[in-house]
């Protein structure tokens, strides 16, 4: 923490310059503790103050369920929606969004500007400052209503110091248990952490253990649990038939054709309801807009002339892996699949690579590792600390585990030709499938931009770091 007789050092005066600061603040660190945030926020003028919130929390799921909720209550009427996710893609702005535009960049110079002295002497993490900018913008944009995700856990995650009026928990399953625990129990408690008294909460969660833990609290607590197992969602006649507290919905089954996206839209469907107290728009409002509220990178499938077709997925954990594998064999039955994949070093990695084995032909490693970034200091550091380099790699799998594996670094135009089809030679494979890590998505989506036109959203960043 800087000391008050300390001179503060000038802030950041470009954009470029807030992201090198931000990225420098222990971006990859946790302090899990909600002393600071309340502190800059309150500093701040406490900017959630006065803001309706649905807050998200889970493993898996979270991102989507954020964005259905996001356009439902645009369909619902409620003007200046902000939408807050983590992480993002291709650019920091995507994180921070209302009405589905991104936060200006001349925004968060100026507001870097006025936080600086007490970010530097609270000594406020990257997540920290980045939620407290959030809610900033939200309350200057004079958001109805804001979606927001946790980005750890829950109980302490930055996101906890606000007060909602609804919660949300998606699934849950091992995921960060370093930090959480490593039992679901114990992930568990952490989600289900942001109850709030008298506040509702919806819950994917089935297993009658879990379930009997959040009766419990919430019971002392005053707050109602509506669990998605008492409102099943069907499939049938080219229809998705969702069951709900206080009406029955038939939405066109191609609105998502993934079992895992089924249900975070039937859990996103169930807490609209709840927020609301009563029925949804009509289909004719809700339709279009969750057929626009699919996140990039979670099975974002891309054809590109000249191109393999390509499957993005941010998967990254055994849930997120188990459901990829699902919806590949379902979706791409006997297909020639070429997985390309990264990893963090501190997921599961074997049931990560077991996955992906149980689906591809090949095997491509691209070492997240060899990425430069910035320190925040003006000098270079790894881009991405956690990475697993290919050598440990071959350390965990052992002999034969390797075998059809190869690493791919992203050298110019090295992805580009892996992924060109080549008319003077048969294809060898029918689909690209690239996960593991949505930091790989962003550091791949550049590169593909040109080539695959369904990422034409990420145009507008083009030129950011």
């Amino acid at each position: 923490m800087t000391a008050p007789s300390d001179p503060l050092p000038n802030p950041p005066r470009t954009y470029r310059d807030c992201l090198d600061f931000f990225f420098g603040r222990n971006q990859f660190a946790v302090k899990l503790g909600l002393e600071t945030i309340n502190a800059l926020l309150d500093r701040l003028g406490r900017p959630d103050r006065g803001l309706t919130f649905l807050h998200v929390a889970g493993t898996n799921g979270k991102g989507s369920v954020c964005a259905n909720l996001a356009a439902l209550l645009a369909a619902a009427g409620y003007r200046r929606v902000g939408l807050y996710t983590s992480p993002h893609l291709v650019s920091f702005r995507e994180r921070i969004l209302v009405d589905g535009e991104p936060i200006p960049a001349d925004w968060i110079v100026s507001w870097l500007q006025r936080a600086w002295a007490p970010i530097l002497e609270l000594n406020a993490t990257y997540f920290e400052c980045v939620t407290a900018l959030a809610l900033d913008w939200f309350r200057a944009c004079g958001c109805e209503a804001v979606v927001l995700e946790t980005g750890l856990g829950g109980r302490l995650d930055a996101t906890n110091a606000v007060l909602p009026a609804l919660t949300v928990i998606t699934s849950i399953s091992l995921d960060h248990t370093s930090i959480l625990g490593d039992t679901v129990e114990a992930i568990w408690g952490e989600k289900i952490a942001i109850l709030k008294p008298g506040v509702p909460m919806v819950v994917r969660e089935e297993r009658p253990g879990l379930l009997a833990v959040l009766e419990d609290k919430a019971s002392a607590a005053g707050s109602p649990v509506i669990a998605l197992k008492d409102h099943p969602m069907e499939v049938s006649g080219g229809e998705l038939r969702f069951h709900g507290r206080y009406a029955a919905y038939a939405l066109p089954a191609s609105l998502r054709a993934e079992e895992h996206q089924r249900e975070n839209l039937a859990l996103s469907l169930l807490a609209m309801e709840t927020f609301l107290g009563g029925p949804l728009p009509a289909a004719d409002k809700i339709i279009p807009a969750l057929q626009g509220s699919r996140v990039p990178g979670r099975t974002q499938y891309l054809e590109g002339p000249g191109m393999m077709p390509v499957l993005l997925d941010g998967a990254h954990n055994p849930g997120g892996m188990a459901a990829l594998e699902s919806y590949l064999r379902r979706e791409f039955p006997g297909r020639r699949i070429l997985a390309l994949f990264s990893v963090m070093r501190d997921k599961d990695v074997s049931a990560v690579y077991r996955s992906i084995r149980g689906f591809a032909s090949g095997i491509r490693f691209i070492p997240l590792d060899r990425a430069v970034g910035k320190d925040g200091q003006g000098g270079q550091t790894g881009k991405f600390p956690r990475a697993l380099p290919y050598g440990e790699l071959e350390g965990l799998l052992g002999p034969g585990g390797t075998e059809g594996l190869l690493p791919l670094t992203l050298e110019p135009g090295a992805l580009e030709s892996l992924l060109r089809r080549d008319p003077e030679r048969a294809a060898d494979y029918d689909l690209a499938v690239v996960c593991g890590s949505l930091y790989l998505l962003g550091e791949v989506i550049p590169m593909l931009l040109p080539h695959y036109p369904g990422l034409a959203w990420f145009r507008r960043f083009e030129g950011e770091s």
